[in-house]
């Protein structure tokens, strides 16, 4: 992790970010391939096997 750059938003840069992923965030899990990837990771965090992070 040393190589990584480290990038600092404002609040208003994170505002907009997250105005900008939002819609296309809602899209996708509202498709049925982003419902059978969220079943898919709740299904892994309830077996203790969830290799976010």
């Amino acid at each position: 992790m040393e190589n990584q750059k480290k990038h600092v938003l404002s609040e208003e840069q994170l505002d907009a970010l997250a105005q900008s992923l939002l819609p296309a965030m809602r899209e996708f899990f509202s498709s049925d391939s982003g419902k059978k990837i969220w079943e898919e990771h709740l299904r892994e965090v309830e077996q203790g096997t969830d290799s976010a992070a």
